[in-house]
């Protein structure tokens, strides 16, 4: 852990700069393209519930914003 962070401290992981061209609804619409098309009205539905909903159903949109951002290469699951 100590080696990590001397190659990325915490304060490095901070800053957030959005990628040109971001599209989180194009995300989720692409993740709609697989789903079946009777439950995305529901899915939907779902998500607007509350906060944790919304972020639970969202975790594409996560890992795309945080796909280019600074890792200390530990995966973690």
């Amino acid at each position: 852990g100590r080696a990590a962070r001397r190659l990325l401290p915490r304060s490095a992981q901070a800053d957030y700069s959005p990628s040109p061209g971001r599209d989180p609804i194009g995300i989720l619409r692409a993740q709609h393209e697989n789903r079946l098309q009777n439950l995305i009205d529901l899915r939907v539905e779902r998500m607007s519930a509350d906060a944790f909903a919304f972020y639970r159903g969202t975790a594409a949109i996560q890992v795309a914003d945080l796909a280019t951002a600074p890792s200390t290469g530990a995966e973690v699951v």
